[in-house]
């Protein structure tokens, strides 16, 4: 067998890019107030199929009480562990 060809060679790897509960929900309220996804997508510099998936789980972003800067929802993360994280956030805040 010969050796792999490197057909990537030049093209810049792709960055994966976390959007956080609060940009979410903030993208949900301008939808809501009737700024079109395609607007949306470009103000974000997010793709429309992004835009579209955050909207299409709406109701359960809308229902979510995290701490700041958290990226996912899990079912497994107990909600002793969000109260803590937001009492330690509160803390740190305070102080400053």
């Amino acid at each position: 067998m010969g050796p792999k060809k490197d057909s990537d060679k030049g093209k810049a790897k792709r960055k994966t890019v976390r959007t956080t509960i609060e940009l979410k929900k903030e993208i949900i309220a301008k939808y809501e107030s009737g700024v079109r996804v395609s607007d949306l997508a470009s103000q974000y510099e997010r793709a429309k199929s992004t835009i579209s998936t955050i909207l299409k789980h709406k109701e359960v972003l809308k229902k979510a009480d995290v701490a700041i800067g958290v990226t996912g929802i899990s079912k497994q993360r107990p909600q002793i562990m969000e109260e803590m994280e937001k009492s330690s956030l509160l803390f740190r805040y305070t102080f400053l």
